[in-house]
């Protein structure tokens, strides 16, 4: 089932729902000076939105963590490379430069990036995990790594995809701002 969006291709459409939103809360970012962390970067379908709305100044930085592992979806897709089709799709921006993979679970590359110390991010996306307690833990180790008046949002907290096995499973309902 591969979708071709003008010249990127993906296999699902989830994230245009999420594009209204987006358009209203973040577009006042897009001449400015931003780094963006997104926790799950699936086939780049929100790191193109990134890449094409927001990041108009040539200094924005793209720090996308996912692990680029066997998940769910690969029943039936026979082995998808999402690696690799996320890295051609970011290609296709023109603003490869500006982005950089950390592939890793997301409790590793916080951590490393809440060691290191170097950098805090104007938005942070999360994204990775659908289960409410992982999705915690990424929001709980992505905070210090927002900047003071940052804007975290989360993705999937009440999608029900889950609920036929994880009766007992909360998803959270979270969108957070710094002050």
């Amino acid at each position: 089932m591969q979708e071709t969006t003008g010249k990127y291709k993906f296999t699902y459409d989830w994230f245009k729902g999420n594009m209204p939103f987006w358009e209203k809360h973040l577009l006042h970012l897009k001449n400015e000076k931003i780094n963006v962390l997104e926790i799950g970067a699936f086939e780049g379908r929100s790191a193109v939105w990134i890449l094409e709305e927001l990041f108009k100044n040539p200094e924005s930085k793209l720090i996308s963590v996912d692990p680029f592992e066997e998940n769910f979806l690969d029943e039936g897709l026979n082995g998808k490379n999402y690696e690799l089709t996320f890295r051609e799709n970011v290609k296709k921006t023109g603003k490869e430069k500006q982005s950089e993979i950390m592939k890793s679970l997301p409790f590793e590359a916080l951590t490393k990036l809440n060691y290191e110390s170097k950098i805090k991010f104007d938005f942070i996306y999360i994204d990775g995990s659908h289960i409410a307690m992982n999705a915690l833990a990424d929001a709980v180790l992505a905070w210090n790594l927002l900047k003071d008046g940052g804007i975290m949002t989360f993705d999937d907290y009440e999608w029900d995809r889950y609920q036929t096995w994880r009766r007992n499973e909360t998803y959270p309902k979270l969108v957070s701002e710094r002050f």
